[in-house]
């Protein structure tokens, strides 16, 4: 396909990119081909490979900017510019705006199989876990892992069918970030909390 007057490489990469956020929300990574990609955008598949040498490679360029975002704000608040608080808020505030786009992703197997290690993505959580936690304590990582587990239960899980945009509201995305908040200060002896004992 002829480029179009004044169309540039960086624009056929953002109309590529549009088009994959729309059918990876769709139709999963998985169920999403190069060849699907190139129809939509118009162009041929060599046309595409010339700007993306593979599907992981669009995908790349999707979740990256996402994670630099999540990548500066956890470097931020181990610097002391933010508290935990203001760390949990501004993450809830990125993940909802891309929400349907990662809930779409995020559920899909092949992308934890094909994705982790190209992202790195073991060492980002094990960042964000030390900043939730405050500490290597054991107790303190483990309250860590369990806010993680709210704030992505929270926030992943709660897509309406048809559902377009943001995924929460405002007082949706509170109540989220107080769960959160509450993990991470309860510091109640164990030995109080009595877990399947009759």
């Amino acid at each position: 396909m002829a480029r179009t007057a004044g169309s540039t490489a960086e624009g056929t990469r953002q109309r590529i990119l549009d088009a994959a956020t729309k059918l990876f929300e769709q139709r999963g990574f998985a169920g999403t081909s190069i060849r699907d990609l190139a129809v939509l955008c118009g162009m041929t598949k060599a046309a595409l490979y010339y700007h993306f040498p593979s599907k992981e490679e669009v995908l790349q360029a999707l979740i990256t900017p996402f994670l630099d975002d999540v990548d500066r704000i956890v470097a931020a608040t181990a610097a002391g510019q933010w508290s935990r608080a203001e760390l949990v808020k501004r993450l809830i505030t990125q993940m909802n705006e891309r929400g349907e786009f990662l809930t779409a992703v995020l559920s899909d197997p092949s992308v934890k199989h094909t994705m982790f290690d190209r992202l790195g993505m073991n060492d980002r959580m094990e960042r964000l876990l030390m900043v939730l936690a405050g500490s290597d304590d054991p107790a303190a990582l483990l309250r860590g892992r369990c806010a993680m587990g709210a704030l992505m239960s929270g926030l992943l899980h709660h897509q309406k069918p048809d559902q377009q945009g943001p995924l929460l509201s405002s007082d949706e995305q509170n109540v989220v970030c107080r769960a959160v908040l509450a993990v991470l200060d309860s510091e109640e002896p164990v030995g109080s909390v009595r877990v399947g004992a009759g």
